[in-house]
């Protein structure tokens, strides 16, 4: 069920496409992660698309998944690119690419922008690209919040290190957030280089 934003001044309206990316991360019994994402496009109403006729109602136009297997430190291993549904049959062609390309890599800072320049125009697809920043903030999410910790225990210091200090505005490194819970990773650098004074 897609959740949305609630409006005081609210207009009538219907939906007209609905894209879903679910992430899902799993622990292997050799020590690797898998993290698989999966884009799906549908409409309400059918379409017709040239090669495949019609498409019905919430029928996948687009239904491709991308899997990255990492360790514990982010480097890739290896890479699974599937497309189950596209306009052309074609599209599909383009997967045994992001194998080539990523494995070796490691999901840090750069990667984002390394990996769509490395899949921009002709090089990818659109959609499995699309995935891929899903993918890596799953990666960061499923390596720190590990069952140890649910019981709100510390953080070890390698995991406290892998958060993303200055990803977010809540994890900036002078901030409150980061002075009250991780006071090893506080600097009140920045807070100084703003200071007017």
């Amino acid at each position: 069920m897609i959740n949305t934003i609630k409006d005081k001044a609210f207009v009538s309206r219907k939906t007209i496409h609905v894209r879903e990316i679910t992430c899902v991360a799993y622990q292997r019994t050799d020590g690797l992660i898998d993290i698989e994402g999966t884009l799906v496009d549908t409409k309400p109403e059918g379409i017709f698309l040239q090669e495949r006729g019609g498409i019905g109602p919430d029928e996948p136009v687009h239904e491709m998944t991308l899997r990255l297997t990492v360790d514990r430190g982010l480097q890739i291993h290896d890479v699974v690119a599937e497309t189950v549904h596209s306009p052309f049959s074609i599209c599909g062609a383009i997967t045994e690419h992001y194998k080539l390309l990523l494995i070796g890599q490691q999901i840090g800072p750069g990667f984002i922008k390394s990996a769509k320049r490395n899949f921009r125009g002709t090089s990818g697809c659109t959609h499995l690209t699309e995935l891929l920043p899903s993918i890596s903030t799953t990666a960061f999410q499923a390596l720190w919040g590990e069952p140890a910790n649910v019981d709100g225990s510390e953080l070890r210091a390698d995991e406290s290190s892998k958060l993303p200090f200055d990803g977010c505005h809540a994890l900036r490194s002078d901030g409150v957030i980061v002075k009250m819970y991780y006071p090893e990773a506080y600097s009140n650098e920045q807070a100084e280089s703003h200071d007017p004074a």
